[in-house]
């Protein structure tokens, strides 16, 4: 029992006299006084003045906040990692009971003047009043400016709604000198704070800096995304498809119902409706234009045609039956008849016409006779005009469809 209240009264004297590693608020007081001692936050970090000082600068990309095609603006969220070295805010974290870090105002201390050199509207410079840079007992500054950066972007609208855009922004060290401030990037832009946005996909984001170009020092950040085309498809490219299925369907409605034109014409504003929405959405710039755009202008012309054929065959259909049909018009409808199999009776009179005609035939290639084309009358010209214009519809549209995804998907 002795012995152990002997070692626990050696433990308590030994822990009594164990030194504090913890730094103080007297140790902290001594090291800032100390590191504001002979400071100038005007003159750049280095003990060589004729030397750059070297700024690494990397990007954490946090989400994408605007990509507005029509005025070519770009917004993107996201901070900074920055860091450079200042031989004058170096201690021995030993002689402050171990603080090894520092706490600075961004007001207080030097830090690099950067600026976006392309941006949409006016020029600010990076980071805000409340920011701070945090220095290390080696002289190492760690500043972490969180931004808004809004910049210009140059939109190719060519294959709009599966277009893929690259945007840049550029990041200078303001009024300064290759030879005073050197601006180094990492390679690849940061997207582990990333929150996916919902019209757009990021395919690769990279920054790359350069001093070569405008006399300073600056980083190209490059965002290449693609757009999300779901929403454009549902509600523009499949409703305006079906539109132009549903316009050719006229040439199915019997002549005689007295609908077939004002549906037609329905059909051809619902189409012109469509093209205002999509050019309300997109730049307002003739080069390049949108594939889309194009598109619909051909559906809109197709559905004009269609306007056109309609009003032609309800006048035919309403000619006098005793007016003069031109010949043209039926050996066109014998055509369309002839790969139709012939009754007992048409065979027998086509026979009748053509047993006294040397080298006559009356196989499915015989020759048409004169009693064939007095047959035609105004109303089979009609049949025969809307069944053409129907197939002939149905194929503009299968054809032009087919084009229109081969070419903006880039299928070929």
């Amino acid at each position: 029992m002795a012995w152990n209240k002997l070692i626990i009264s050696l433990l308590l004297l030994l822990n009594s006299g164990k030194p504090n590693f913890g730094s103080t608020l007297s140790d902290v007081n001594r090291l800032y006084s100390k590191l504001e001692l002979n400071y100038n936050k005007r003159i750049r970090p280095g003990d060589d003045q004729s030397v750059a000082a070297q700024i690494n600068v990397s990007f954490n990309l946090g989400a994408i906040q605007e990509f507005d095609e029509v005025d070519g603006k770009y917004a993107v969220i996201g901070f900074f990692r920055i860091k450079w070295y200042d031989s004058r805010m170096t201690w021995n974290p030993l002689d402050y009971n171990n603080t090894n870090t520092m706490l600075f105002s961004q007001d207080d201390i030097w830090k690099p003047t950067l600026v976006i050199t392309n941006p949409f509207s006016k020029i600010e410079k990076i980071g805000k009043d409340f920011m701070t840079v945090r220095y290390f007992s080696n002289g190492l500054a760690y500043w972490t400016p969180g931004e808004i950066l809004i910049s210009s972007c140059s939109v190719d609208i060519t294959y709009f709604p599966f277009d893929e855009q690259k945007c840049t922004i550029r990041l200078m060290a303001w009024g300064t000198t290759p030879n005073e401030i050197v601006l180094q990037s990492s390679s690849d832009i940061n997207l582990d704070y990333f929150s996916e946005h919902g019209s757009w996909k990021i395919i690769s984001a990279s920054s790359e800096s350069n001093d070569e170009l405008v006399g300073s020092s600056f980083i190209d950040m490059s965002f290449s995304m693609k757009r999300r085309p779901g929403f454009y498809v549902i509600n523009i490219v499949l409703p305006v498809i079906f539109l132009m299925v549903l316009n050719a369907c006229v040439f199915v409605l019997p002549p005689h119902s007295g609908e077939r034109v004002s549906y037609a014409i329905t059909v051809l504003l619902a189409i012109a409706v469509f093209l205002t929405l999509i050019g309300d959405n997109l730049p307002k710039t003739s080069e390049p234009m949108s594939l889309l755009s194009y598109f619909l202008m051909f559906g809109l012309v197709f559905s004009s045609l269609i306007c056109f054929c309609t009003i032609l065959c309800l006048r035919l259909q309403l000619k006098d039956k005793n007016r003069h049909i031109p010949d043209f018009l039926k050996r066109l409808v014998l055509c369309c008849r002839r790969d139709k199999p012939r009754t007992e009776r048409e065979w027998s009179f086509v026979s009748n016409n053509t047993s006294n005609r040397p080298n006559s035939n009356v196989n499915g290639n015989e020759c048409l006779t004169n009693t064939d084309k007095d047959d035609v009358t105004w109303n089979d010209i009609c049949i025969t005009l809307n069944a053409i214009c129907l197939w002939v519809s149905f194929g503009g549209i299968s054809v032009s469809v087919l084009l229109f995804f081969v070419v903006v998907t880039k299928l070929i």
